[in-house]
């Protein structure tokens, strides 16, 4: 299994890369600037114990990692996700350090495909 193949869907990846053709990279661009305003609001908000923003964040994460075919990373932010819905945040901590992790390797997967 590649790389690749280990953090996102590829086939959908590829899919997304020919219907967005040159807009493709301005896509990555948004994705990369709005999850790095959302990274530091989800983890303000788990330490605040806020669950309804913590699940707020976590969903509109999850689309958009979705949308750019990262489906391990939507996967992590939909357990963030239920854990803001139940209003238990007891792992929340555990789970955002899983959620940045991920995007910093999505983030650099991305940036590595760009410069081919």
């Amino acid at each position: 299994m590649s790389e690749l193949a280990s953090h996102f869907d590829e086939e959908a990846l590829d899919m997304l890369k020919e219907v967005m053709d040159e807009e493709f990279p301005e896509l990555i661009a948004v994705f990369v600037r709005d999850s790095e305003q959302r990274l530091p609001l989800l983890q303000k908000a788990i330490e605040l114990g806020n669950a309804g923003e913590v699940r707020e964040l976590a969903h509109s994460f999850k689309g958009a990692s979705s949308n750019i075919s990262a489906q391990l990373l939507a996967d992590h932010c939909f357990a963030l996700e239920q854990a803001g819905r139940a209003q238990n945040l007891e792992h929340a901590p555990e789970q955002f350090e899983q959620v940045q992790t991920e995007y910093w390797q999505v983030k650099a997967l991305l940036q590595q495909m760009l410069s081919k």
